[in-house]
């Protein structure tokens, strides 16, 4: 199956675990765990104890090159104001 079929379907919404965020990324959690070390994906919130990342943010990630955190979280941030504006 492709990477949407392999999520289980009990996930919040908006939010990927660390496993999931994997599984949708198609990388292991281990490289996860070391581009988030190095700032190479999107900074994940912390619930609790546990790590996760926005589905939604991901994929713009992605379909915007995978820039680096630095890079990345101005342009996240920007894409935010845009639709909270458009909302209004």
């Amino acid at each position: 199956p492709g990477r949407w079929e392999a999520l289980p379907p009990e996930l919040p919404p908006g939010l990927l675990r660390r496993a999931s965020a994997a599984r949708f990324l198609d990388i292991g959690t281990s490289t996860l765990d070391r581009l988030s070390a190095d700032g190479l994906v999107p900074q994940p919130v912390r619930l609790g104890g546990a790590l996760a990342w926005s589905r939604h943010e991901l994929a713009e990630w992605c379909r915007r090159g995978c820039p680096p955190r630095a890079a990345w979280a101005p342009v996240w941030a920007d894409l935010l104001r845009r639709r909270a504006a458009a909302k209004n």
